[in-house]
């Protein structure tokens, strides 16, 4: 008779430490950076004047702008907390919800990046929008998403051998 033996996950290490200190730190940076924004976003004079009907377009877009940007921002900072519990129970979920994390921030920032440029185009005022974000989140994903989807120690660590 056979006995079945559950294998052990391993710790958490090597480049795999490397990898989720980097995910920490670009969540970090996030939070920080979304200070201004978010503090912008809940000013109730700016509100105010955003409700107006005789509002300037370019005010609109800015300030739509800014809310996609703290919106990603929120969901950076929220998904790394999602993410810092299921690696810490190790779970088998990790990899793929990593991935889609990765997967949906390009997503969200590729969203604003053309709302923004269309918004911009229809109140006719040439703005420049930032696209430091989308450079930051295409980078991660072409960097992260294979990684997690092809590590030898990720597999050992969270889906066990």
């Amino acid at each position: 008779m056979t006995s079945i033996t559950k294998h052990e996950p391993r710790r958490i290490g090597g480049s795999l430490l490397v990898a989720l200190i980097c995910l920490a730190a670009w969540a970090l940076h996030t939070a920080i950076a979304m200070r201004d924004p978010l503090k912008l976003m809940l000013e109730w004079e700016v509100l105010a004047v955003f409700a107006r009907p005789e509002t300037h377009g370019w005010y609109r877009t800015v300030i739509a702008m800014v809310g996609c940007d703290v919106l990603t921002g929120v969901f950076v900072v929220a998904g790394i907390g999602w993410l810092a519990l299921l690696a810490w129970r190790k779970s088998a979920r990790f990899t793929v919800h990593v991935q889609a994390w990765l997967l949906a921030i390009v997503v969200l920032r590729t969203g604003a990046y053309l709302l923004g440029d269309y918004m911009t185009h229809a109140a006719g005022v040439d703005i420049t929008i930032p696209y430091d974000g989308f450079i930051q989140a295409l980078v991660a994903a072409a960097l992260g998403i294979p990684y997690f989807r092809s590590s030898r120690r990720v597999h050992e660590t969270f889906i066990g051998a």
